[in-house]
């Protein structure tokens, strides 16, 4: 047999067992031992147990969104998952712009708040604790919005205003979510 018949073959063998699976095709075997005849089976209604009751969509959802997250619903685990990996890359920018502007400018204050400021996010990504992160985040948003307001100038109290005021925002819909 050529090799596109097997491709037809093992297309055929794949679409037979999907629609078994399914229970849109039922295989059942002959009094002639190796042999499988193909009927059309009963309508998904009639394949399954009589003793599994029949489900609406809406819980068939659910309970494939239970099985997948744990019992939490789509829309909040992955908002937390994004907050929480969020608020690790919050930590290293905090972290590492307070470090560089510290070396730049010779601001030790700089480095301690920006130190400080990463080791705090870094405990809430640790320990997965969204209210530290939100609060942490708060804090920095008064902060860089206060040296903004006196300098005027968008680097980098301008940007980390912004970012600081948009990871707020994202933690605060999480918390509300969770």
């Amino acid at each position: 047999m050529a090799s596109g018949g097997l491709g037809r073959v093992a297309a055929t063998v794949m679409v037979l067992a999907m629609a078994t699976g399914c229970g849109a095709l039922r295989l059942s075997s002959a009094n002639t031992p190796g042999a499988a005849f193909v009927t059309p089976g009963a309508s998904l209604l009639h394949s399954r147990p009589a003793s599994t009751p029949l489900r609406s969509a809406a819980a068939r959802r659910g309970a494939v969104a239970a099985r997948v997250h744990g019992g939490a619903p789509l829309m909040t685990a992955s908002l937390a998952s994004t907050a929480k990996t969020a608020t690790l890359a919050y930590a290293v920018l905090v972290g590492a712009g307070g470090v560089f502007a510290g070396i730049k400018t010779g601001s030790k204050p700089s480095i301690i708040s920006g130190v400080i400021s990463c080791i705090i996010l870094s405990i809430a990504y640790i320990k997965s604790s969204n209210p530290l992160a939100l609060g942490t985040s708060i804090a920095l948003t008064v902060v860089f919005g206060i040296r903004f307001q006196k300098t005027s100038k968008m680097m980098p109290a301008g940007m980390l205003g912004i970012v600081s005021g948009l990871m707020s925002l994202l933690l605060g819909m999480a918390q509300l979510k969770a």
